[in-house]
């Protein structure tokens, strides 16, 4: 038994120390790398690695492979060494720019993206992941610049003109957002998610219409559904003053979060201005019930009868309102003409 042993164990000695040859490990990992398998094929190169730690083949397929699989905090430090010997590397440069970005070193991406942009990259790949770094840093101008470029070298690419989209978007540029919107949805007609953001780019650019018409696109493409999405859909029917649309979707939105105190006021709010003032005191009084020392409530209770006309009563409300917070006061002559 003991001689049966001692053989089982030479075997296994010699097996471990076959699989710890460097060689062996790197063209194990290169067949993960061909399935795909990102996760072995990193751990299988920082095997190789620590036999062979100045490899720089073995340094940067790992490295790739961590980038690959968004292990981003061990392909970072190891895009790094490379760098060192192979400084003006875009692939580099625009990785670590990306993944920086995504960090809370964000500035230190932008470092990376400044390097790359030196070199002038005529790759679109790398140009996107140089705008994402600038986006990420809310320096819209320059991410802008860099996706038009991509936008060039990868014309079928369904991202970018989203991204394009949202910067101006932000920069309150909301012809130039809305451009790129319908480009989007060109490219991509069935992406709910799209259709609902170019929604609400048309809500902030005034096109109440239109963003109602997209609203209901999104949903008829599967868009998730929620207290916000129910909630801008209404929104944009208040702003056309059609009161009993949005009456509709707020209280769709409700059905997510029946005592969302700012839903509820906005609920109460379309009910007095449809002069059903009974309805707006009963969410209100819902409101109350949660907490009978709400100011704002009481004041708005206090609005319903104002806005009937039984100014007397409204006076009870307001006072007793301004009594809790006398900060509502202002109100009182903004929205009470009092």
């Amino acid at each position: 038994m003991k001689k049966v042993l001692s053989t089982m164990l030479f075997v296994g000695l010699c097996v471990t120390l076959h699989a710890q040859t460097a060689e062996e490990l790197f063209d194990k990992a290169m067949q993960f790398k061909a399935k795909e398998n990102f996760t072995e094929t990193a751990k299988l190169l920082a095997k190789a690695l620590e036999l062979d730690p100045e490899n720089p083949n073995y340094m940067k397929e790992c490295a790739n492979a961590n980038y690959e699989k968004r292990a981003y905090f061990q392909a970072m430090p190891l895009y790094e060494s490379l760098l060192k010997n192979d400084g003006d590397n875009l692939e580099y440069l625009a990785r670590l720019a990306e993944m920086y970005s995504m960090s809370p070193e964000k500035m230190k991406g932008v470092q990376y993206a400044d390097r790359a942009l030196k070199l002038d990259p005529q790759d679109g790949e790398i140009n996107r992941k140089l705008a994402r770094t600038y986006l990420e840093v809310d320096h819209f101008p320059k991410a802008i610049k860099l996706y038009q470029k991509a936008e060039k070298m990868l014309p079928e690419d369904k991202d970018i003109p989203s991204k394009l989209a949202s910067c101006y978007a932000e920069m309150a540029d909301y012809n130039n957002a809305l451009k790129y919107f319908n480009r989007t949805m060109e490219l991509d007609p069935t992406n709910a998610t799209k259709i609902y953001e170019a929604a609400g780019a048309h809500h902030n650019a005034g096109k109440y219409n239109k963003a109602v018409e997209l609203y209901q696109l999104a949903e008829d493409k599967g868009y998730y559904k929620s207290k916000m999405f129910y909630y801008n859909w209404g929104l944009s029917y208040e702003e056309m003053k059609d009161y009993k649309g949005a009456l509709a979707y707020y209280n769709k939105a409700r059905e997510y979060s029946p005592y969302d105190r700012a839903l509820n006021f906005t609920i109460a709010d379309v009910y007095i201005n449809l002069e059903q003032f009974d309805k707006a005191r009963t969410i209100i009084d819902g409101i109350l019930e949660i907490n009978p020392e709400d100011a704002e409530a009481i004041y708005n209770k206090g609005m319903t009868y104002y806005r009937a006309g039984n100014t007397g009563k409204a006076e009870g409300y307001f006072n007793k309102a301004f009594e809790l917070d006398p900060s509502l006061k202002s109100l009182r002559y903004v929205k009470s003409n009092f």
